[in-house]
């Protein structure tokens, strides 16, 4: 795990930590780390704490004391080693300013009432190209209050590389120490894999935005492949990057230049891939790539062996409109939301599952107000992470309802998997009181 923080002021920065909650009484706690990277970077005074050997699925708590003050007690909880189940959020996209910046601090909110084992942030964090300080101190503030529980747990980030933090590609490293650094890369190649759950489930997180010109895509691709050979042990893999494949708002081109990955993702057998960049809700039917007869733009649904593909960010991003669905689209929609997991391993002859659900935390109103779905909404509390808190707002999929589950199946009288006019259908919403 790793602990970064702003030192605004104070030296000598110490994290105290354990499995005992002392409170802020530094002293009591077991455990204690000095930095282990201090760095000026974007206005800030960096500084980084990555606590190795910890015990999996338990609770520790922490204080970080200086020569001025103890903070606030926090805490956060490991990831399980062995199969059982959990739940994690992905999503992406916010912005710096107007109704935008306040649909993502909303987002955040919903995130300390889910209380998820982790956050997948699937790029563009800031307004502009990432290489405004500010925008930055004001996003990393928002995110510390405002995504934590009211009983100070934290839940980890796993940052990903968007086309608004093109005008740094090493911001991510220098922000979260994310990326594969540690082994020899540059600190621009913010790709990484993690496992949790011992093989239950792989994480695969991609940089849709590495130029093509330095050859980094393409190392990037053959290290995507040799990831993908070395996880077909786990059980289920996901992969996640900004830009989609195939965008669901006609506003955003289509990127044919990462067919090599929808190719790889079919051929070792991802289940589901994550994506954001257009500001709007989709999710696939499974499919995959295909130039057979009933085939659409590279790609035709297959429901035993095809990946679902599932965004579009929005997580405070100002929602375009659902104008551009496919044929092999399940659902699409203009609303601020993220996607929230719950994780199952095979238990008493049941199989291992996900089921999939469309969180929506705002909608634009008559005159393009944002209507805030998270004000009222409950909290989950510790004992049981995986219940739906009272008044959230959920997306209701015809023929499926509000839970997608993975592996998929089709339900009786469905709409044929066939061309059909792309109008961008109504949504309806389900309230959980």
């Amino acid at each position: 795990m790793v602990i970064a923080w702003d030192q605004l002021r104070g030296d000598n920065p110490i994290v105290y930590y354990g499995t005992v909650d002392y409170q802020q009484d530094w002293e009591q706690y077991q455990f204690s780390r000095a930095p282990d990277r201090v760095e000026q970077y974007r206005g800030m005074n960096n500084h980084f704490v990555k606590l190795t050997g910890l015990l999996p699925d338990t609770a520790y708590y922490f204080v970080i004391k200086d020569s001025a003050t103890v903070s606030e007690r926090m805490w956060f909880k490991t990831a399980p080693d062995t199969p059982q189940p959990f739940t994690f959020i992905s999503g992406g996209d916010t912005k710096s300013s107007g109704d935008a910046y306040e649909a993502g601090k909303n987002s955040n909110k919903m995130v300390a009432k889910l209380r998820p084992l982790f956050v997948e942030f699937n790029g563009d964090f800031c307004s502009g190209d990432g290489t405004d300080d500010n925008r930055w101190k004001n996003w990393l503030a928002n995110w510390a209050v405002l995504s934590k529980a009211s009983d100070g747990r934290m839940f980890p980030l796993l940052p990903v590389h968007g086309n608004h933090e093109n005008g740094d590609y090493e911001v991510l490293y220098h922000l979260f120490w994310a990326g594969n650094q540690d082994s020899g890369q540059s600190a621009h190649y913010t790709y990484y894999g993690l496992s949790f759950a011992g093989n239950l489930l792989k994480v695969i997180v991609l940089n849709s935005e590495l130029p093509f010109v330095t050859g980094a895509f393409g190392t990037q691709t053959a290290w995507l492949a040799g990831e993908l050979a070395s996880s077909s042990d786990h059980t289920f893999i996901t992969t996640g990057y900004h830009k989609p494949v195939r965008p669901h708002t006609a506003g955003k081109a289509e990127n044919y230049y990462l067919m090599p990955w929808a190719k790889l993702f079919y051929d070792f057998g991802v289940g589901l891939s994550f994506d954001a960049d257009s500001h709007m809700h989709k999710i696939t039917f499974p499919i995959r790539p295909s130039r057979e007869p009933g085939s659409y733009m590279g790609f035709i649904r297959d429901d035993q062996s095809g990946t679902m593909y599932i965004g579009e960010g929005s997580w405070g991003a100002w929602a375009r409109p659902a104008d551009d669905s496919k044929p092999w689209t399940l659902n699409a929609a203009q609303i601020q939301q993220f996607k929230l997991f719950h994780v199952f391993p095979e238990e008493n002859e049941e199989p291992a599952s996900i089921d999939i659900r469309t969180v929506v935390t705002g909608l634009h109103g008559e005159n393009g107000e944002l209507i805030d779905l998270v004000e009222g909404v409950g909290e989950n509390s510790e004992a049981d992470v995986f219940a739906i808190p009272e008044n959230t707002t959920l997306v209701d999929i015809p023929f499926y309802g509000s839970v997608i589950s993975y592996p998929f199946t089709a339900v009786e009288g469905e709409p044929p998997a066939a061309p059909f006019e792309l109008t961008g259908e109504a949504v309806s919403y389900s309230k959980i009181h």
